[in-house]
């Protein structure tokens, strides 16, 4: 490690994860979440919900959702367990807290709209969740024939609340169910949800689990511990929707990397930053309490970042302090007083802070890193150095090149290079390779091989890509190519049916996730 990470005590992912990880190790089984929710009597005898769901957000509302949404990861490398055939287990999970939607007369369709967006555009071709913090309310109590009698905080045998956000989320998981991997983990005020992958999930069996379990009670062991930590973190497929289990879970897990890091584990101290830096909810004598310590995360990751000896880990950990001054999680208010001295042209703190350790994973060939730092640079760092443009452009074109380079699976960097290369006439044969690499399986990629393929007037490919990404229906670029198959349709290119690419544009319209129309038209 360099000598300025071993001395800086001062520091602490529209970003995309960019490489493939190993899968989820222990599948999630909970009660169907897709069918009519239970809450919908409980909805009816406290409040009146408002069911029509156009909803059209305000620019407030639209920057909220536009925010950066940073990706925290965790690794136990199982290796060293190689009589039980454990995969290594790689965990990246984001964290949406609906607490600050603050508009109470649109909150529950912001609140949509805000987790619906973040999971249409989430990455899915590795081991990620979202963490999304809904509250609860308070518990109903009913007598043996339903009839309400009161409410209370305490726990009891029912699994009804009050709280209308908690209520109200399955019925939102129904419109983006074809990105979700198995039905969300409800917690306890909070709903942990899995974006579909691009690869196989792995099992672990019921013999295993009980072996790690035996061997996780031997006070000397680490690696056992971490690996049912792992397990545990990703819920337990006999927990069958119960809150209060999965909530066992979280507290078990936690307490076993709690147990590893004090035998000297490196790699708990990784997983309880992550832990710290999501912020799990527990229960703890009948009261909710979190486990976001912003602050506490960051001085976790830079004692792995210092003191391990497996680049994996260091990079990770640098990766996580960046994500950490990116979604301006630590000192938030400190931020906001510096953003209004009115400094033009100059990068704000929290972004030089993630720049700086961005660069330090980027020493370590960290492919997310360099994708994610190309992108700030691509943006302008959120448009506060606007006087750089051309300077910034080529920036983000060399961090794309490091990102392909350092990791071939890259598919994100590799549909961002390639454009980069066909646009700029530097080397239209690469990048069109690139292109048709990261749109076998990628929405971005299709769209912009669907944009080049338009550029040439080759309108039969060009529908065949812009198609491909549309029924992807996914996020940005999915509604970018529904919009260019719109205008090609109405100019008389499209000989083919796209009546639910068309449905599903319209649908979106009318729920309020695409903004104007010239967002589209310059495909970003």
């Amino acid at each position: 490690m360099s000598t300025e990470l071993q001395n800086d005590e001062t520091s602490g992912s529209d970003t995309v994860s960019a490489s493939i990880s190993n899968p989820r190790t222990h599948s999630i089984r909970t009660e169907s979440l897709f069918t009519e929710s239970r809450a919908s009597s409980i909805l009816s005898q406290l409040s009146e919900i408002e069911q029509d769901d156009t909803f059209k957000p305000n620019e407030e509302q639209r920057k909220r959702v536009k925010n950066f949404l940073g990706y925290y990861e965790c690794l136990i490398d199982n290796s060293k367990l190689s009589n039980l055939s454990i995969p290594t287990i790689s965990i990246s999970t984001a964290r949406i807290d609906l607490h600050k939607v603050i508009n109470r007369k649109t909150d529950l369709k912001e609140g949509k709209h805000w987790v619906s967006t973040k999971i249409k555009e989430s990455p899915y071709i590795k081991n990620t969740s979202l963490f999304v913090i809904t509250g609860k309310g308070k518990k109903v109590i009913k007598d043996s024939k339903g009839n309400l009698l009161g409410l209370t905080k305490k726990k009891s045998n029912y699994e009804e609340w009050t709280g209308t956000k908690f209520n109200e989320f399955p019925r939102w998981m129904q419109y983006v169910e074809h990105l979700l991997d198995g039905i969300p983990v409800k917690g306890l005020g909070n709903y942990e949800v899995f974006i579909k992958k691009a690869i196989n999930t792995n099992e672990i069996s019921e013999d295993t689990l009980e072996m790690l379990k035996s061997e996780a009670e031997r006070e000397d062991d680490t690696n056992h511990k971490l690996a049912l930590a792992g397990i545990y973190m990703k819920g337990n497929e006999r927990n069958n929707g119960n809150y209060y289990e999965t909530n066992k879970c979280y507290i078990e897990a936690k307490d076993l990397c709690l147990k590893a890091a004090k035998l000297g584990s490196i790699e708990a101290k990784l997983c309880l930053g992550y832990i710290y830096s999501v912020g799990f909810t527990k229960n703890k004598k009948s009261k909710l309490e979190s486990d976001y310590q912003p602050n506490k995360a960051k001085k976790l990751f830079k004692k792995v970042a210092r003191n391990t000896d497996d680049k994996r880990m260091a990079k990770i950990a640098m990766r996580n302090i960046a994500t950490l001054f990116h979604s301006e999680e630590i000192d938030p208010k400190l931020y906001e007083k510096v953003k209004n001295f009115g400094f033009r042209n100059k990068k704000p703190l929290y972004l030089q802070k993630a720049e700086k350790w961005y660069e330090k994973s980027l020493e370590l060939k960290d492919s997310q890193s360099a994708y994610q730092l190309g992108l700030l640079y691509e943006s302008n760092f959120n448009k506060s150095i606007n006087d750089k443009i051309e300077e910034n452009k080529k920036k983000a074109e060399e961090l794309f090149e490091k990102a392909v380079s350092f990791e071939d699976d890259n598919l994100y960097a590799k549909a961002k290079l390639g454009r980069i290369l066909i646009n700029n006439k530097i080397d239209e044969s690469r990048g069109l390779k690139l292109l048709e690499k990261a749109a076998e399986t990628l929405d971005m990629g299709q769209t912009y091989l669907g944009e080049f393929y338009e550029k040439t007037e080759d309108y039969v490919k060009a529908v065949e890509f812009y198609s491909k990404a549309a029924r992807q229906n996914r996020g940005y670029y999915s509604h970018a190519a529904q919009y260019h198959l719109n205008k090609l349709k109405g100019d008389g290119h499209v000989n083919k049916n796209i009546k639910d690419i068309l449905r599903n544009y319209g649908n979106e319209r009318d729920y309020g996730y695409i903004g104007t129309e010239e967002t589209f038209e310059r495909i970003l």
